[in-house]
């Protein structure tokens, strides 16, 4: 019996090893492959003099893109527009965790709004306002329409991704129906229980996107930050960093 127990501790102890290898490892490599696009993305923008301020800077990358990357209101540029994701691979929950979630899970991840006859409501406005969960707010967490001027800010993401899926405009209703459908879900704070009736931020793009067929989750575990910006479904459309109060602009044009 005893032999049992110590071949079955063995086994047990092995499995959880590899477990925590496998997740680590999984996990650097997501961190790295997301670096190379970012950077492949940034090598290939060319500076608009013209557009950019001395707090602005802005970096063309030409392609054959229709859909503008951004929407510009005087000061303010919006990441993003209609069905576009936008992403933060920084955590912001507290100092002493917001290492270790970043470099396993990434910080946030929004829906930008286009705005459909058939999902049209007061308060959404096209490109400027986006479909979130968000666990930090006071009271009921759950998800909701939130406008996308703190994604324009350093406060609190200086890096910010703007992710794009190739789809028809009926899979753009389409994924944008889906995603409104989730609109009053609880905050899902196990992010692996319970998703059908609650969700988490990266969550809900995955949940929408699956509507028309496309898996930004490939390893079926916890949909990361980086599960996002690493599917092959998804690519890179906007980039912003601020650094020393200026922002760094590269996008699709």
């Amino acid at each position: 019996m005893k032999h049992f127990l110590k071949i079955t501790l063995i086994i047990l102890r092995s499995f959880l090893i590899f477990i925590v290898v496998w997740g680590i490892t999984i996990t650097i490599t997501k961190n790295v492959h997301k670096s190379i696009l970012v950077e492949d993305f940034k090598s290939k923008g060319v500076y608009q003099e013209d557009i950019s301020t001395s707090s602005i800077k802005f970096y063309k990358i030409e392609s054959n893109e229709k859909k503008e990357a951004f929407t510009r209101d005087g000061n303010m540029v919006y990441p993003g527009t209609g069905a576009d994701i936008l992403v933060s691979c920084q955590a912001i929950l507290h100092p002493v965790v917001n290492g270790f979630i970043t470099f396993f899970a990434g910080g946030h991840a929004a829906f930008v709004n286009p705005n459909y006859g058939d999902f049209d409501r007061d308060y959404i406005i096209e490109n400027v306002t986006s479909i979130e969960a968000t666990g930090l707010n006071e009271g009921k967490n759950y998800s909701d329409i939130f406008s996308t001027d703190y994604w324009s800010t350093d406060d609190p993401y200086t890096e910010v991704i703007g992710l794009r899926v190739k789809m028809t405009d009926e899979e753009k209703r389409e994924v944008t129906s889906a995603c409104s459908s989730l609109l009053g879900d609880e905050y899902n704070y196990s992010f692996i229980f319970d998703t059908v009736n609650k969700s988490y931020c990266s969550d809900i793009i995955s949940k929408a996107y699956r509507k028309i067929g496309k898996n930004l989750n490939k390893d079926g575990f916890a949909t990361t930050i980086y599960d996002l910006i690493c599917s092959s479904d998804c690519y890179i459309s906007y980039y912003h960093v601020i650094k020393d109060n200026v922002k760094y602009i590269y996008y699709l044009g």
